[in-house]
């Protein structure tokens, strides 16, 4: 049975997110435990971070649904909705549109799932009619296709982020292992020549364009941009198999993690950890020598920052797992998603390193499931602020988060890719943690 979507399209006072397959991911990862209790719709938080098997695959399948059905006929995505304000004026974003398209070609490949596939194709359909258009400015002789921030045509001068452009590769990419006539492989190979046009010399990216000559700045730097144009550059090479896409996506990385080299305070970088992952699986699979210590170093501090993060002993119970003092559950899935991305590939000589990462995800997957709603027409939504959480004014007063109950579609969609990334995990380690057999290393991935 389907789960019922209010249409949002008539009712302008309510916002809806869609909540990110991170959350998803963390719910996974709790197959492994036992117990766990609902109470109002929600799993309520305990002291000890278990929730059955059961429960974790009833979680994985609402949100799942609730991806499904946020898909309207259109291909557009219902993008955010708030149970309790009122007056909220979304403004669409590409971006988290194909970070939705990701998680549902996720979705298939962890389970064959028919709803998921013909969501995704709608979704990749309304993305190429409504955001994907050639640069009219460039003076490039290949044809070049760009990701654009607003509707083709609506706007004299375009603009377009890197980032848009790379998860819009990995999106259809992932539509076109599914469904190989549904992209055309020139138009994916002309998304990936607009980010080697922003491909600077030393690997890193021009994070924003304008449609005009000259139009390429990076006055304003995006953290995760280049972790998301290499994965969308991976994800061309496996499709493809042309060495000049992989080369861009190791030089990308590795311009990171010289940058980052010795600095004290790393970003929280997931999407670099990610495609960390996948450049190495793929070098792997395909016999390509890559300079892996400096990439493994880079991970290593990023995962190192990200532990350091988690709350363990809040005064508020319910804030303990996750990353963020606040109660947000993006933070805490984008998080998880990047540790267990890097169980694929940390060497087994950094035991401690690995163990901790185990240890940390228990925790974590129990605030992000307490903050998913399991009855009613949002069931399978994640919000934006876990259950229960209050946060202190500037007067010192506790204050609900006026935005607490919001559930926008990359909550929801991050949850859902934690899932399938414990297809990266090993063999082993995915046993322990979903007491089952997980997809072979790179399985998932393929599709992500």
């Amino acid at each position: 049975m389907k789960i019922g979507i209010p249409d949002l399209r008539k009712r302008e006072t309510i916002k809806m997110v869609i909540l990110g397959a991170v959350t998803l991911l963390a719910i996974a990862v709790l197959t492994r435990f036992i117990g766990g209790g609902i109470r109002d719709g929600r799993v309520t938080a305990v002291s000890v971070p278990v929730v059955s098997g059961l429960t974790v695959r009833d979680a994985i399948a609402l949100s799942t649904q609730y991806l499904e059905n946020a898909c309207e006929p259109s291909g557009h995505f219902t993008y955010l909705v708030n149970i309790q304000a009122t007056n909220l004026q979304p403004r669409y974003n590409v971006i988290r549109h194909a970070g939705t398209m990701y998680a549902l070609a996720m979705c298939n490949s962890f389970k064959p799932d028919k709803n998921a596939v013909e969501a995704l194709a709608r979704a990749g359909g309304f993305l190429r009619k409504n955001h994907i258009g050639p640069d009219l400015a460039s003076k490039q002789k290949e044809k070049t296709l760009v990701v654009w921030s607003t509707r083709v045509g609506t706007k004299a001068t375009p603009e377009a982020s890197s980032g848009a452009s790379g998860l819009g590769l990995v999106a259809l990419v992932g539509l076109k292992q599914l469904q190989p006539e549904s992209v055309p492989t020139d138009d994916l190979q002309a998304l990936g020549r607009f980010l080697l046009f922003l491909q600077k010399s030393d690997g890193s990216f021009y994070s924003k364009y304008v449609a005009q000559e000259n139009g390429k700045s990076d006055a304003w730097d995006s953290l995760y941009y280049p972790g998301e144009d290499a994965l969308g550059l991976l994800s061309l090479y496996e499709l493809d198999h042309s060495k000049e896409w992989f080369t861009a996506a190791e030089k990308a990385l590795l311009y990171l993690a010289k940058s980052r080299e010795g600095v004290a305070n790393v970003p929280a970088d997931c999407w670099a950890l990610i495609a960390t992952a996948k450049l190495l699986a793929l070098a792997d699979q395909n016999g390509i020598p890559v300079a892996r210590e400096p990439l493994v170093r880079h991970a290593t501090q990023i995962c190192e920052l990200i532990l350091s993060q988690q709350i363990n002993h809040a005064p508020q119970a319910n804030l303990n797992g996750g990353f963020d003092p606040g109660g947000r559950t993006a933070p805490t899935a984008t998080r998880l998603e990047g540790l267990l991305a890097s169980l694929e590939f940390l060497p087994k000589e950094q035991k401690n390193l690995r163990a901790r990462i185990e240890k940390a995800v228990h925790p974590g997957i129990m605030f992000l499931i307490q903050s998913q709603i399991r009855t009613g027409p949002y069931a399978g939504g994640i919000c934006r602020v876990t259950n229960g959480i209050k946060i202190t004014s500037t007067d010192g007063r506790i204050q609900p988060d006026p935005r607490a109950s919001e559930i926008r579609i990359d909550y929801v969609q991050r949850h859902r890719r934690g899932e399938v990334a414990l297809g990266r995990v090993p063999q082993a380690i995915g046993r322990k943690l979903l007491g089952r057999q997980p997809a072979r290393a790179g399985q998932c991935d393929e599709t992500s």
